[in-house]
């Protein structure tokens, strides 16, 4: 996995930022109703740090939706999408996804390249049929390299978000993540899209390995 995302930089580490703004990146991201920061918890001297009195209580299975979003440097929050609870992702979910949130902000945008991971359903024949009928080319992108996709840090800045808003149940969760991300401001995502080049440096400086992203 190392080669290919040394492979992947090398070929791509001469695009300018004006071209990875031109690129609609996409990415899957599951938000749980209840997340707990790290919290500090003082308590008298020589008490046990397992007093009850003491232990900040967790939900083991908190509820949590599945969403896909996408954006570019060039205009912004894309498409946004809640995933079915309970529904698996396969070819033709994700069509269904593609065809209802990613042509028409696809064609807004004025994007040229479509980037999504390497997970299964998103490699099928099917899918990869659907994206060529529509005139989307798509990047190569290396498995297992959230680092080098910058939503991810626009998941992690809205999951730290929540967590302050404390919503108390799934449809105000939704309504907040809708809201999150129709705010964030585009010069967000033009800094996010234009990191590219500096995430592309510093894996092949990496070696390939995992880089701060």
């Amino acid at each position: 996995m190392k080669k290919k995302r040394l492979l992947f930089c090398k070929r791509y580490r001469h695009w300018t930022p004006e071209q990875w703004k031109k690129l609609m990146f996409s990415d899957e991201s599951t938000f749980r109703l209840v997340r707990m920061a790290s919290k500090t918890v003082r308590r008298p001297s020589g008490v046990s740090r397992y007093d009850p009195k003491y232990i900040v209580k967790t939900v083991k299975h908190p509820d949590s939706v599945m969403v896909w979003g996408s954006f570019s440097g060039y205009k912004g929050s894309g498409g946004l999408y809640f995933l079915p609870k309970n529904v698996t992702m396969k070819g033709a979910n994700y069509i269904e996804v593609l065809r209802d949130h990613l042509l028409v902000p696809y064609d807004i945008h004025e994007c040229e390249v479509f980037m999504q991971d390497s997970a299964p359903a998103h490699r099928c024949k099917a899918v990869t049929k659907f994206l060529t009928d529509n005139n989307i080319p798509v990047l190569d992108w290396p498995g297992n390299s959230p680092d080098l996709n910058p939503i991810e840090n626009a998941w992690n800045k809205m999951k730290n978000t929540i967590a302050k808003k404390r919503p108390t149940n799934i449809n105000e969760l939704k309504q907040a993540l809708t809201k999150l991300w129709g705010d964030m401001d585009l010069s967000y995502f033009t800094n996010l899209a234009t990191s590219m080049p500096n995430r592309i440096e510093m894996v092949i400086s990496y070696k390939g390995n995992m880089t701060k992203y």
